[in-house]
């Protein structure tokens, strides 16, 4: 655990730039299916996990609570939303992937008053106006909607990387209800180790021969990411208020785009980088609202306990 008063914000920050590398280690893996990608990213991740788990004595928190059809569904959940993430990651590219699937907290906000029964403020319906002209900017093309071929490669990934983000809505808010009864390490875990399992099939769908030269890059991949990012940010989120972590993972989809300028030599249009300032805008007004209204919260009831 970091003890330190800035350790929980360094281990956000640290966690979401790895969880940014996605692009980088899937650009390096070749002839393997996603959904061969995906199973062995998880894998080697989830021994990761398992390892730090049984090496700091926490297995113990692995035990499940109440709610474990809950557990089942995070996991189902989890493989869908990387399938399709993924997905929209090879048929576009990683900036325009995370920025898709940042449009979660959207349909967090429309969905929460129904289902968690969450009010929504002003600043919130303009933070949705803000990610939805980001989102038209960054997929937009050149010659307009018009000029889209819905046969294309393009649609496809545009289209996956919008579920993406509809089910990482689903994925936040189911988490919301297991902490009630499950750590944050165990939700993590078990949702991890059920996306794994359920991808097993796919294991021997890929030959050795395609297999052997990717193993490196994938036991890699899934330690940084799964691995090493999944610590990091779930220490970082579970010593920070739930506002101040979701500002903080904001770094992802801006390392995501550094490491695409930088390292693969993607050429991004100035619509796609005023895009991705609308939708980091729209992130921040709803999180700044968020942490505002939680100090409001607590002052008051500061002042109501003095009065006592």
């Amino acid at each position: 655990m970091f003890q330190v008063k800035n350790g929980p914000h360094l281990a956000v920050l640290l966690g979401c730039i790895l969880y940014g590398m996605t692009g980088l280690f899937l650009a390096s893996i070749h002839n393997l299916p996603i959904t061969s990608v995906i199973f062995y990213r998880l894998l080697f991740g989830l021994i990761f996990i398992f390892t730090f788990l049984l090496a700091t004595n926490r297995l113990g928190e692995l035990k499940p609570g109440k709610r474990k059809f809950r557990l089942l569904l995070q996991g189902i959940f989890i493989m869908v939303n990387m399938f399709f993430y993924f997905l929209c990651v090879k048929e576009t590219c990683f900036s325009i992937a995370i920025l898709l699937e940042y449009t979660a907290p959207v349909y967090v906000m429309l969905a929460s008053p129904f289902l968690l029964k969450e009010k929504v403020g002003k600043e919130s319906i303009a933070a949705l106006f803000l990610a939805i002209s980001g989102v038209y900017l960054v997929i937009r093309p050149e010659g307009g909607f018009g000029s889209l071929e819905f046969s294309g490669s393009r649609l496809i990934g545009i289209a996956s990387g919008l579920f993406a983000g509809m089910v990482l809505a689903v994925i936040i808010m189911n988490v919301r209800v297991l902490k009630r009864d499950h750590s944050e390490f165990a939700i993590a875990f078990w949702g991890t180790a059920i996306s794994c399992l359920l991808m097993l099939p796919f294991a021997f769908e890929t030959s050795l021969s395609f297999l052997a030269p990717n193993l490196f890059i994938l036991v890699v991949f899934g330690i940084v990411s799964v691995g090493i990012g999944g610590i990091l940010t779930t220490i970082g989120y579970a010593n920070l208020q739930s506002q101040t972590g979701s500002l903080l993972a904001l770094i992802e989809p801006v390392a995501g785009v550094f490491f695409d300028l930088v390292f693969l030599g993607v050429t991004l249009s100035a619509g796609t980088l005023a895009g991705c300032i609308l939708v980091l805008t729209a992130a921040v007004i709803v999180s700044y609202n968020g942490s505002s209204k939680s100090s409001v919260a607590c002052a008051d009831y500061l002042e109501n306990a003095e009065s006592y």
